[in-house]
């Protein structure tokens, strides 16, 4: 029994260093369980990278930090190795960025090649650090700073040119100038009161006569509607067709084509109508002062004697 207690213990104690060095790996970003391919990079300054601080590509962590040293004894440049999942394959033409966070956090972005050729495991990388925040606010800062004096500097230009134009007797006829607009504001005030006036009248009324208004849009909208929803174009077809028809009738008429054309280009029909109505006229003539001569009527069937 006692023998058995200390192969649990043994057990129970193997499980917790485990445990502390796999937990202990993990807090400083390392997984004993992934495989990774190491990729050397050179820096002249790191910019406070630390080991085990991400490697990312297009923000998502694909490695980690390792080992950071000083390539030579002159301490002029540092290696930086980096942990990279073996299922990403890197060109060789791939870019390992420094950047810097909000927080002051540091990460180490691969900005991907296009070359053909991939890094080999123990390879290298080429380096380069982004602008940081507080660098890219002080160039900011000082374009504005810049900016702003050469604004103040227009001003200060455009200053001595007013008083260099306006001189003092300018300046006391613009006094005179605005003296009058005041006097002439303050004279016609009343009148710029009644007619502020009659524009609050106004607004009043068309407040009141909203309801009439929106009836006459309802109305209007109910008329277009109507005229959208009926055969316009057939209508306008058709009496583009009659105004083709009456133009042709038109053109024979006055080309002197069928009847109406005699008549209108013709005078012997109308001379024959002349003749027609003056002898017509002559008989109603004759038949009213001579009605014997055509009617004969006796009570007695006896003829009337001849002239």
């Amino acid at each position: 029994m006692k023998f058995k207690k200390e192969i649990k213990i043994g057990v129970i104690v193997t499980v917790i260093i485990v445990l502390f060095i796999v937990g202990f790996n993990f807090l400083k970003g390392k997984n004993l369980f992934s495989s990774y391919n190491y990729y050397m990079v050179k820096y002249a300054n790191v910019e406070g990278l630390q080991p085990s601080n991400p490697v990312n590509v297009n923000g998502f962590a694909v490695g980690l930090v390792t080992d950071i040293r000083f390539s030579s004894e002159r301490l002029d440049s540092l290696t930086v190795t980096i942990g990279v999942q073996k299922k990403l394959k890197l060109p060789v033409n791939t870019i390992a960025q420094v950047n810097s966070g909000l927080m002051g956090d540091k990460t180490v972005a691969l900005l991907l090649g296009t070359d053909s050729q991939i890094v080999k495991n123990g390879g290298y990388l080429k380096g380069t650090i982004a602008p940081g925040l507080v660098d890219g606010l002080s160039k900011g800062v000082e374009d504005i700073a810049q900016k702003a004096a050469t604004t103040l500097d227009s001003i200060n230009l455009a200053l001595h040119t007013f008083q260099q134009i306006f001189d003092a007797d300018t300046q006391d006829n613009i006094h005179k100038i605005v003296a009058n607009v005041e006097q002439l504001v303050a004279s016609e005030r009343r009148k710029i009161s009644v007619i502020l006036s009659n524009f609050e009248s106004v607004s009043g009324n068309l407040k009141q006569s909203n309801e009439e208004i929106g009836k006459l849009i309802n109305n209007l909208s109910a008329f277009s509607g109507t005229l959208a929803a009926s055969d316009v174009k057939t209508t306008i077809d058709n009496a583009n067709k009659s105004l083709a028809n009456l133009q042709t009738l038109l053109e024979g008429i006055n080309n002197g084509e069928g009847t109406l054309g005699q008549l209108a280009r013709n005078d012997s029909a109308y001379v024959y109508l002349q003749r027609s109505l003056y002898d017509l006229d002559k008989l109603l003539i004759d038949l009213r002062e001579h009605p014997k001569d055509y009617v004969h009527f006796s009570l007695f069937g006896k003829k009337s004697e001849k002239k």
